[in-house]
């Protein structure tokens, strides 16, 4: 059997022009057609006002060879038809491209088994009792419909992408046959397949323009009745005009990674191509002085639509930086000239957005309250453990915030000018908290519900001697994937496993998972969306909620029905 294989032309340049036809050539075996099908195959020819088109068309364009689906036809029908003798009268070379047989064959033999099985289910269905909800038939009926859907996807398939490519193929294979640098083809293309071939060309670089021609009868003005129906065909004409759309390249969607760092991140990078970025431009150094100079080269070099195809992501591990970069860029930006902007300096604000709405999820789904009743505390004064403060208090939660760092000198102020910066930049209370010592930290553990860690990577808070002090229940979510953990004893994949007694643990695997997916969403979003958004961490915990309550949806609505196991005759 011939191997399918979709190859660029080397050193060759081929233009394709694609004519669609009046009809689609019927394709499939007349054991797989409905009657509607069977009965129409008398009109499936071109007519003689299309054949004159396609003259013209020859004339004009020259084409070095010219190709046609073949359809159900045999080699010889093909050669005999209309268009076939259009190209003959003009001596170019005219091929039939489709699907090789074998592998028709082959495809067909696996939905003929399946169609077998279909028929033999059914008259089983016939043959049960009329009587509803019985096992068998709630079996038989669920099998049949994944069974019809497994049919029509092979269908679609087989007559779809897996013939248009052999089609493809098959242009490709009759081109590099042509001795020149520059060959034309006129392929003829059923209305069906003319998008899925053009892709398909344009995918391995081949110039395609699409002819389609437009047919009309043109009456005679003055009225005929019934009775004169012959003389009303003699008085009408059939016009057939070309309407050609050549092949327009979509515009990419561009993402610029705005980077406050001295190294873009990887990290990223790798997450806009994996949300579908055709592009992603990395930026490093980013400050709010040199920022607006990026942004305009880069919106006046688009036009409107790509306006909307272009996106900024904002990143870098310092929070402050990040956040006057934000408001540079969008002060840069005017109407018609505004897109998405997303900001996640160094993946803070969806790592805080995934922790907060794990931990109010973990509550709501083990009955312990809402979060926004509890006393919390944060460990960790980095952009994660900032916005995780403000989240909290906005959510109307007690929340004290910790340094940790035992180097620190000024310590206590550090903590009280943290609680000023967040009061009067953000407008949420928090208590600023210096807590380097075990002592300090199991004073506030013993204050809160729940405790935040979210120190950097490597970092031990809390170890088991602090744990085992701690007398009443709490919920600890920890950040830290990299060993040792924030928590001794904690594990990554933890989602409300009992760490010591009372204190429940939500690991960084199961917090990373909920963040991962949404900053792809949060980047997939932003990549469609065409309002001029800004992504913050307001929209990532809004966001994250709901991605959560969808999982918690999919999960209800699973059913499992099991066949009940016959009984043993006595």
């Amino acid at each position: 059997m011939k191997a399918l294989e979709i190859t660029p032309l080397e050193e060759k340049r081929l233009r394709v022009i694609i004519v669609e036809k009046e009809y689609s050539e019927p394709f499939w075996p007349k054991k797989f057609q409905n009657d509607t099908e069977k009965k129409m195959l008398s009109i499936f020819k071109p007519s003689i006002a299309f054949c004159s088109f396609l003259e013209k068309l020859v004339e004009e364009v020259a084409p070095d060879f010219a190709t046609e689906e073949l359809g159900e036809r045999s080699i010889e029908d093909f050669k005999e038809n209309a268009i076939s003798k259009v190209f003959q009268k003009k001596n170019i070379p005219f091929f039939a491209v489709d699907i090789d047989e074998n592998a028709k064959g082959y495809l067909l033999s696996s939905l003929e088994e399946k169609e077998e099985l279909m028929d033999n289910i059914l008259k089983r269905l016939e043959e049960l009792p009329q009587e509803e909800g019985t096992y068998e038939k709630e079996y038989l009926t669920a099998y049949a419909q994944c069974l019809q859907e497994e049919i029509e996807e092979i269908k679609r398939e087989i007559k779809f992408s897996v013939r248009e490519s052999w089609i493809v193929m098959g242009i490709l294979d009759n081109a590099r046959k042509i001795e020149k640098d520059s060959v034309v083809c006129v392929h003829i293309a059923s209305p069906e397949h003319v998008d899925g071939v053009k892709k398909l060309l344009e995918s391995v670089d081949v110039e395609v323009e699409v002819v389609k021609p437009e047919k009309k009868l043109i009456l005679p003005e003055t009225e005929k009745t019934l009775t004169e129906f012959e003389d009303l065909l003699k008085s009408s004409k059939i016009q057939v005009k070309p309407v050609i759309r050549k092949s327009v390249e979509e515009q990419p969607y561009i993402l610029f990674l705005l980077d406050t760092d001295e190294r873009a991140s990887p990290f990223d990078i790798c997450m806009a191509y994996d949300a579908g970025f055709n592009i992603v431009v990395p930026y490093e150094n980013v400050t709010p002085e040199n920022v607006k100079k990026i942004v305009q080269d880069a919106i006046f070099s688009r036009d409107p639509k790509g306006i909307k195809r272009t996106c900024f992501f904002i990143g870098g591990k310092d929070m402050e930086k990040a956040e006057m970069v934000l408001e540079v860029v969008k002060k840069t930006m005017f109407s018609p000239f505004e897109t998405n902007v997303i900001v996640d300096p160094g993946g803070a604000y969806t790592t805080a957005a995934a922790m907060v709405a794990k931990v109010e999820d973990a509550l709501e789904r083990h009955n312990l309250g809402d979060l926004s009743t509890k006393t919390c505390a944060i460990f960790g004064t980095g952009a994660v453990g900032r916005v995780a403060a403000i989240l909290l208090a906005r959510l109307g939660c007690n929340v004290m915030i910790a340094s940790i760092n035992p180097k620190r000198t000024d310590g206590e102020e550090y903590a009280q000018r943290l609680a000023d910066l967040l009061r009067e930049k953000y407008n949420v209370e928090v208590e600023g908290v210096f807590a380097p010592t075990p002592e300090k930290k199991l004073e506030m553990m013993q204050k809160a519900d729940v405790i935040f860690c979210a120190s950097r990577a490597g970092v031990q808070v809390i170890t088991k001697d602090i744990l085992e002090k701690v007398k009443l229940m709490k919920v600890i979510a920890d950040v830290n994937a990299v060993p040792p953990l924030g928590v001794e004893g904690i594990k990554l994949n933890d989602d409300m496993r009992e760490i010591a007694p009372g204190v429940f643990g939500i690991g960084a695997l199961t917090i990373g998972r909920l963040k991962h997916k949404l900053e792809k969403e949060i980047l997939r979003e932003a990549r469609i969306n065409s309002r001029g958004a800004i992504y913050n961490y307001n929209y990532a915990i809004q966001l994250a909620r709901r991605l959560l309550r969808e999982k918690v949806l999919a999960s209800k609505l699973a059913v499992t029905l099991t066949y009940p196991k016959q009984k043993k005759k006595s």
